[in-house]
């Protein structure tokens, strides 16, 4: 790796910690994500800082191309965010359906005890 792709990485990297550091302060984003995000950025600046990692790691899992490995690292990372989303986006959409009809009952409940209340003749004396 060049001495330019390197310093563009690690910029780039430092970038993504910064920006993730600043979502988190507004409260913009969940700590558990902060974190995933991190440690991405952890990653890169390792890579950006010794390209030599990626040919050793490359060596032990026998791949010869070594960006093939990183681009497979990231597609990796990319299928495990997709299905987490995933995961979460079906947990949130059942959450919500119980909500809808747990306030349907309650809209119901109230429209129940204001219509008893119209019928009382106000004499204080329930029937």
């Amino acid at each position: 790796m060049s001495l330019t792709a390197r310093i563009v990485s690690a910029l780039l990297a430092a970038v993504v910690v910064a920006i993730i550091l600043k979502l988190q302060r507004r409260g913009g984003m969940g700590s558990k994500y902060g974190l995933l995000w991190m440690a991405t950025s952890v990653v890169m600046l390792v890579l950006a800082a010794a390209p030599d990692v990626a040919d050793t790691v490359g060596d032990w899992l026998g791949v010869e191309y070594t960006p093939s490995l990183v681009f497979m690292a990231a597609l990796g990372f990319v299928l495990i965010v997709l299905v987490q989303y995933s995961w979460e986006l079906s947990r949130s959409e059942q959450r919500i359906q119980v909500l809808m009809e747990e306030v349907a009952l309650l809209r119901r409940e109230l429209e129940d005890l204001r219509s008893g209340e119209e019928l009382d003749d106000g004499s204080g004396v329930s029937e």
